[in-house]
C-alpha cells in the first residue's frame, strides 16, 4: 500500500514537472556573445545540499554550467528556479533555441562539489548545477543557481547551497 501511495506521488510530481513552458523571448547571440571573450575574472564555488537528517551531500561529479546573463537566460532561469535559488522539478521549454547552449562554459565539480572557472570575461553570469542522490528507488535533492556579477580581475567565490 506504501509502495503503491508513494509510486503515485512520485508519478505526480513528475507529470507536474513535465509541463511544457513557451518562451516568450528571443535568444540573440550578440547579447551572450561576451562569454566567449577571456577575461581576467574567476569564479570558484562549492555546491551542496544538506538533507533533512542533517548529513551534507556534494554536488561531486556533477556538471557546472555559466550562462551569460540575457534577457533569454533571465526568462529560462525564472521558469526553472521561479524566483528561488533550487528547483525540484526543472522545465520543458517547446521553443528552446539550440544555439543557446554554445554560449555556455561547462566543468564538473570535484568530490567536495568545488569547481572553478578560469579567464571569465566582466559581465554577469548564472552558475547552475545539481545535487542529487537517491533513496531506495527514489530520486532526491535538486538543481541549484546562483547570479554572481565579475569584474575584470574579480576573483568572485559561491556557496550554491539553494539559500
Amino acid at each position: 500500500m506504501i509502495r503503491t501511495t508513494l509510486g503515485a506521488i512520485v508519478m505526480a510530481l513528475f507529470l507536474f514537472g513535465c509541463t511544457s513552458t513557451t518562451l516568450t523571448t528571443s535568444f540573440d547571440p550578440k547579447q551572450a556573445a561576451f562569454i566567449n571573450t577571456q577575461g581576467s575574472a574567476s569564479i570558484t564555488g562549492q555546491a551542496f545540499l544538506r538533507r533533512n537528517d542533517g548529513i551534507v551531500v556534494y554536488a561531486a561529479g556533477s556538471e557546472v554550467t555559466l550562462i551569460p546573463k540575457t534577457p533569454y537566460s533571465d526568462e529560462r532561469i525564472a521558469a526553472i528556479y521561479g524566483g528561488g535559488k533550487i528547483s525540484y522539478f526543472g522545465a520543458n521549454f517547446k521553443n528552446d533555441a539550440q544555439e543557446y547552449y554554445q554560449y555556455t562554459r561547462k566543468t564538473v565539480a570535484d568530490g567536495e562539489g568545488r569547481f572553478t572557472f578560469n579567464d571569465v570575461a566582466a559581465g554577469s553570469y548564472y552558475v547552475t548545477t545539481s545535487v542529487i542522490w537517491m533513496v531506495q528507488y527514489v530520486q532526491q535533492g535538486g538543481a541549484l543557481m546562483e547570479r554572481v556579477t565579475v569584474s575584470n580581475g574579480q576573483k568572485a567565490s559561491i556557496i550554491m547551497s539553494g539559500r
